[in-house]
Formats: C-alpha cells, sequence, structure tokens
C-alpha cells in the first residue's frame, strides 16, 4: 500500500475529531441544527490549524443524504467522495493558481447549474486573499446574490488582504493556534495508532517546534519516524530536526543558576556542532526564561500552563527556589541585549557567550587586570607629568588642597568656606597662624626686596586662617583686583617660597575673599604707592636706611612692578 504522509492520514474525518478549535466546531454545529446555514463563510487564521479540514467537513455535513447532520454518515455517495477527494458538487479551487478575472468568470457560470446529485454545489477556496481585485469584483454580484443551491466557503491566512465589500458578505470564523497539550495528545494518538515508542519529552518538543500548528506537527512527527526505525532511538533526533529538546534547556538554567560557565560554555558548543540555531535556541530559552518568571511572581497561573511539559514544570518549581526575580529580570535583559547585539554583528554566539561570561564569570578571583593596567597608566602618566613640568613636592602639595577645595572656593562664587569665623578665634588655636600673623610685616618686606609691586598688593591682605599646612590669605572684597593678580600660578608660587624661607616651614597659599580685612601694612603701602606716583623713593623697612640707587635701576624697578601686575617679566641690557 501506497505510504500517506500523517497529516492527510490522520486528517479529522468529522466535527468530534477536530482540535483546538471548539468555538468554531460549536458555531457550524449550531447552524446546521438551527437550519441557520449562511451562503458564504470565510474561515481566517494560523497556517495549519484545520481551516480546510473544516471546510470538507462543513461540505459533508450540509451534502450527507442523512442530513444536514452534524454527524454525516460517511458511507453515501457524497461522503465517501468527500473523503476520497473526487466529490463533483465540492469543488476546491486554490486561489493562487486561480486568482485571475477569467477563472471566476468561468465559476460564475457554473454557479447556475444545479448539483448532479448532493443537496448543495459547494466551492471552497483556499487562500482566497491571492485573487486579484478584478477576481474579487467579479465575484461579488454572485457572492452578494448566490442560486440557493450554492454555498461559499472561503479560507486564508491573511484576512486583511481580502476587501471589505466580501468581507461584508461573508460570516467569518476565526481559527486560532493549538495549545501545545491539544497538540500533544494527538501526537500520542498517532503515535500509538502507529504502533511507536516516543518519550512525552521528545513530543513536547516537537510540538513546541510547531507553535501552535497541527499540520507542521504531524509533519515533523512523520520526519522523525524513519530515524526512530533506524536507529531505535532518539538520541540524535533533535539534531536531525533541528528542534531545542526541554533537556537542553533544563540542564542550560541548572548551569547558570549553578554559576558553572565552563559546562554553560561547553553546551553551547555541543549544539553548535550539532546544527543547531543559536537563534532559536535563545529564544526557546527566552521563553523558558519567562516560564520561570511565572513560577515566581504567579505559582497558579504557572500550574495552568499547557505549553510546558509536565517534568520541565517540575524542574522549573525547583530552579526558581534557587533564584530571585531580579536575577530572572537580569537574564531575560541580557538575552535580549545580545539578541540586539547580533544583529549587528551577524551571529548570535559571541553576543551569547559574552553574556555567559557577565553573568556566571567570578570576578573576585581574576586578578583584574584591566583595571591594573589602568592605574599603571595613570602612574606611568603622573611620572612623565612631573618629568615634564618639574613640579616640586611643594606644588604638589598646593594643587591637591586645591583640588579638595575646588567646591568650597569658585571663581563664581568667592565667598570661602571660613566666612564668618573670626580669625582671633582660629589665631588662638593655631600656632602657624599665630607665627604668620607676627612675623606678617618682616614677610611682605622680604616680597618687597625681590616683587615690589606683588607686595604692594599683599600688603593689603591679612592671614586668615590655617588649615594643616595650607595658609588662607584674606582680601577685602573690595580688593577683588589685587587678589586675582596675586593668583596666578607664577605669583602663588612666589608668595609660598617667601613664606616657607622666613618661617622655615613648607607650606601652601590659598587666597580668599572675606569681609571687613584689614591689613596692619595696609597704610604704610597705599603711601609707598602715593610716593611712587609722585616720583619718591621705595617705602624703607624699619630699622634700614634708604638705599641708593641709579635711575636706570629705579626705572626697572618701576618697569617690573608694572609687569609684575600684568603678568609680564622685564629684563635690562645687563642681563
Amino acid at each position: 500500500m501506497e505510504y500517506k504522509a500523517f497529516a492527510l492520514k490522520y486528517r479529522p474525518k468529522n466535527f468530534d475529531e477536530v482540535i483546538g478549535q471548539e468555538r468554531v466546531v460549536i458555531t457550524l454545529k449550531t447552524a446546521i441544527l438551527k437550519k441557520h446555514v449562511h451562503h458564504a463563510y470565510i474561515f481566517s487564521g494560523p497556517r495549519g490549524v484545520g481551516k480546510t479540514s473544516l471546510a470538507r467537513i462543513f461540505a459533508k455535513s450540509l451534502n450527507c443524504f442523512e442530513g444536514p447532520t452534524v454527524k454525516p454518515c460517511g458511507k453515501c455517495t457524497s461522503c465517501l467522495e468527500i473523503a476520497k477527494g473526487t466529490p463533483l458538487d465540492v469543488i476546491e479551487i486554490d486561489g493562487a493558481s486561480n486568482r485571475g478575472i477569467e477563472e471566476i468568470r468561468v465559476l460564475r457560470e457554473n454557479v447556475k447549474l444545479s448539483p448532479t446529485y448532493s443537496r448543495y454545489k459547494i466551492y471552497i477556496i483556499d487562500e482566497v486573499h491571492m485573487l486579484s481585485q478584478d477576481a474579487f469584483n467579479a465575484l461579488l454580484k454572485t457572492l452578494e446574490e448566490p442560486p440557493p443551491h450554492v454555498k461559499f466557503i472561503f479560507a486564508t491566512t491573511h484576512p486583511q488582504k481580502v476587501l471589505p465589500t466580501i468581507l461584508s458578505r461573508c460570516q467569518r470564523a476565526q481559527f486560532s493556534l493549538l495549545p501545545l497539550e491539544k497538540i500533544v495528545e494527538k501526537l500520542k494518538v498517532i503515535i500509538a495508532q502507529e504502533g511507536l515508542k516516543i518519550e512525552d519529552s521528545l513530543l513536547y518538543s516537537v510540538s513546541r517546534a510547531a507553535d501552535g500548528s497541527i499540520r507542521d506537527a504531524e509533519s515533523l512527527l512523520d520526519q522523525l519516524v524513519p530515524v526512530i526505525l533506524e536507529k531505535g532511538s532518539i538520541d540524535d533526533v533533535f539534531s536531525f530536526l533541528g528542534i531545542i529538546d526541554e533537556e537542553s534547556l533544563n540542564m542550560f538554567m541548572q548551569y547558570i543558576v549553578g554559576k558553572d560557565l565552563v559546562a554553560s560554555l561547553d553546551l553551547i558548543d555541543k549544539l553548535v556542532n550539532s546544527g543547531k540555531d543559536l537563534g532559536v535556541f535563545v529564544d526557546a530559552l527566552i521563553e523558558y526564561l519567562r516560564n520561570l518568571l511565572l513560577s515566581k511572581v504567579s505559582p497558579k497561573a504557572f500550574k495552568e500552563l499547557s505549553d510546558v511539559s509536565p517534568r520541565s514544570k517540575d524542574i522549573i518549581l525547583k530552579i526558581s527556589a534557587s533564584i530571585s526575580v531580579a536575577e530572572v529580570l537580569k537574564i531575560l535583559d541580557s538575552l535580549i541585549e545580545a539578541k540586539e547585539l547580533s544583529r549587528k554583528l551577524n551571529t548570535i554566539r559571541i553576543p551569547l557567550e559574552l553574556v555567559l561570561v557577565k553573568l556566571l564569570y567570578d570576578f573576585s578571583k581574576d586578578p583584574a587586570p584591566l583595571k591594573t593596567a589602568i592605574m599603571a597608566k595613570k602612574v606611568e602618566d603622573a611620572k612623565k607629568s612631573e618629568i615634564k613640568t618639574e613640579v616640586s613636592v611643594l606644588q604638589k602639595m598646593r594643587q591637591e588642597v586645591d583640588a579638595q577645595l575646588k567646591n568650597l572656593d569658585t571663581n563664581d562664587d568667592p565667598i570661602d568656606i571660613d566666612e564668618g569665623i573670626s580669625p582671633d578665634a582660629q589665631a588662638d588655636d593655631n600656632a602657624l597662624l599665630v607665627e604668620i600673623k607676627n612675623r606678617w610685616q618682616e614677610i611682605v618686606y622680604d616680597m618687597q626686596k625681590k616683587r615690589a609691586a606683588i607686595a604692594s598688593h599683599i600688603s593689603l591682605a591679612q592671614p586668615y586662617a590655617t588649615c594643616g599646612s595650607l595658609i588662607k590669605i584674606a582680601f577685602d572684597r573690595k580688593d577683588c583686583f589685587h587678589k586675582e593678580i596675586v593668583e596666578s600660578n607664577k605669583n602663588v608660587k612666589f608668595v609660598e617660597e617667601v613664606i616657607s624661607k622666613v618661617i622655615n616651614k613648607q607650606i601652601g597659599v590659598k587666597f580668599i575673599l572675606a569681609e571687613g580685612v584689614q591689613s596692619p601694612l595696609q597704610n604704610g603701602f597705599r603711601a609707598q604707592a602715593q610716593a611712587k606716583a609722585n616720583g619718591s623713593e621705595n617705602l624703607q623697612a624699619p630699622g634700614k636706611t634708604e638705599s641708593k640707587g641709579s635711575d636706570i635701576s629705579a626705572d626697572n624697578d618701576f618697569m617690573n612692578d608694572l609687569l609684575d601686575t600684568f603678568g609680564g617679566s622685564y629684563h635690562t641690557d645687563n642681563e
């Protein structure tokens, strides 16, 4: 006997054998029993869910010699011919092959003829959405007012492509994808009748790969049987079919929960070597994680799932006890990112393995070579910078202090953090501040010997506070111009060197603005500035005799003072 494919051999022959479309079956049965059969129906839904099969059963029920009946006899001429596929009064038309207006014109002429021996002449047009617009328009009038002996049954996977004028003239029956449990039940019936023994886990994997289509599931099972008959086992059937078995998903998830990076990478390698599509594996894993998440947040809904085998449900429940919802969400997000990255890299293996390393690798045992390299580079850059700029120990100290106080004293807001604290109270507790205040006049006059202009600016300030080895020197708010002059790196370094030399201790300097600053030297240096304006000599230090200098020296002092004020430098021809 010629071999017959499972999808044809086990095609439903009556309403009771149809699975997963109970709502549509009840509607058609009720129409037959109530004698309320419409002249045109359109069956829409995904491929392989039973649209054409149910159309034939409906036609058999309408034309059975004992009918119309919901239980055709299967013995009359009409039932037998429909079962064989050779009925005279049930005409099946492929819409994709007969989509032109000429074919529809022939149909319009034929509908006028009475059925040969049946009750109705029934036209079943499969993939009706493939008809051209002209063909649809030619069908409209016949479809709206057909002869009483004609019924139309249209089947389509894309109802949105059918003209609204056609849809409005038909009663619509929407078919849905079949639940996994229903498909498994049908496959169990088939293998029982075929005398085969196949594990339930394999049937669930085949059903899941069918993605809700009973025809696809039957075709996959049909493809699987020769392998089982030849080898006597199902060891390599998953590789043969290119589907992902539940056992691999369960094992992979256990590796992730157990933080076993090596085993999970080995499993990925085995899947690739066996010809599996890692893209399909990632999709299946995301679906698996969805079920795992559901078991955590809604155990009741998880137990009612029909697309997971009982054994996998038990394993998922065990895994859920060892993982948190946050961890499941993290893995899901990582896999989704891996899928997006795979589109750029044109491969899913590298993103998937990166996800596993990020999730499972124990970084606490890692010497962190990247971090070490970064720190080493920073040290090397710092050394190069130190050599290049010849930064002194004092200058580095000042820069560190400035960095710490950067957020406390900015150009936008010159108010120092110490504003409002009495300098006298600080002096009582700070011996360094007391010493600098006591020797302030000596410090300023030492500055005057070398750079009179800087000394004249500093004379308007006073020691204000100390912070470790950092000295804050305050200007009154009205003297902010003088503060800006002495704040250049060159001038700050000069002031630090003079003060450090006088008190015999390395210090850093920071200039601030404060209220009510009145330097004890302020009046003397203001008088000096006025004397210079009148052409007089420099102000003498206490206990010192007036120094005599040439006109050239006086001119040089004036130019250096002027250039110091504006950040320049001046040298004589003798230098």
